[in-house]
């Protein structure tokens, strides 16, 4: 399973490693194709780490250990078999990929209000130079905006 940011630039998955740090892409039945366009069975699996699209990889991977008395670190997981993650190293996963791509989205919102913002103000002031263009006071408009008369002479006089 993948997750893609709200912004739309980033997607995450729980990735399934074998030796060399290399990533698989895809399965099919009990073998797993490699970025790399070989196939391997999945009792290959050496772990799993969170990766995204913009080349952020998680710190430490999930180690595979194929013995449950082997486990004994909170990055170790048994699993028999291999293959994909597990749904609890997945949601590990996915925790990680989140805390990644939560800057990025907050800043972007950012950018997204400031430009809501400044088109709203703009639109602002044409209605303001349409208003007093029809005859509209200094009064009225204050009254809409919510500030005093003195302050929307002294904000939209120019227009």
């Amino acid at each position: 399973m993948s997750w893609v940011a709200e912004t739309g630039d980033h997607e995450g998955c729980a990735a399934t490693l074998v030796s060399g740090g290399r990533r698989v892409i895809g399965y099919r039945g009990a073998e797993m194709e490699l970025d790399d366009g070989t196939w391997v069975p999945e009792g290959e699996t050496t772990g799993w780490q969170s990766w995204c699209s913009c080349g952020w990889r998680a710190p430490l991977p999930f180690e595979r250990v194929t013995d449950p008395g082997l486990a004994r670190r909170p990055d170790q997981v048994y699993e028999a078999t291999g293959g994909p993650a597990s749904e609890w190293v997945e949601q590990i996963c996915h925790a990680e990929w989140l805390d990644h791509v939560r800057p990025h989205e907050v800043i972007t919102w950012v950018k997204r209000a400031a430009l809501e913002l400044n088109a709203a103000d703009a639109r602002l002031d044409r209605a303001v130079a349409a208003a007093r263009r029809s005859g509209t006071s200094w009064a009225q408009i204050a009254r809409e905006v919510g500030i005093s008369r003195q302050s929307a002479h002294e904000r939209w006089r120019h227009l």
